[in-house]
């Protein structure tokens, strides 16, 4: 035994986030915000500032399940001051998941459900997930998020 923890789920799956994702997040202007107490929780975060201190925020939520099937899901948000969802008075303060995103705003029914959760039971299966989240995430919800893409765009 060499003394060293095993990582979490949760680390594994911040992880896997960081290398699939972490580059194209990046190139768009993100960054992970360090927050031990939602990482451990399994809530990944990644902000870009815009403009008169608003952010933008691509945020990762997995729900664990041992010995079932896990799942996550991506939420997006945009506010004004110290947080993500702080109390604001900023009239274009956003919450939304990417896939209610996709279904409400684009209507592009692509995944099953409007409240779409990936599911996976392995690595691989997690990776495919995030693959497929990242693609709508860049392709969709990041330019929304930032105002350079409207439903009318397309």
């Amino acid at each position: 035994m060499n003394g060293r923890t095993p990582p979490t789920p949760q680390q594994i799956f911040g992880n896997l986030v960081a290398t699939v994702l972490g580059s194209a997040l990046t190139a768009s202007g993100y960054t992970l915000q360090e927050n031990p107490t939602h990482q451990s929780r399994g809530l990944f975060r990644y902000a870009k500032p815009l403009w008169d201190g608003i952010t933008a925020y691509a945020e990762f939520q997995l729900l664990y399940y041992q010995g079932a099937p896990s799942r996550f899901r991506v939420n997006l948000l945009r506010n004004k001051g110290a947080d993500a969802r702080v109390q604001s008075t900023y009239a274009d303060k956003v919450e939304i998941t990417l896939s209610r995103l996709l279904w409400d705003v684009f209507h592009v029914e692509q995944l099953d459900t409007p409240d779409h959760w990936w599911t996976f039971g392995n690595q691989q299966q997690l990776g495919a997930g995030l693959i497929e989240a990242g693609k709508l995430l860049i392709g969709f919800g990041l330019p929304w998020l930032e105002g350079t893409l409207k439903p009318e765009d397309l």
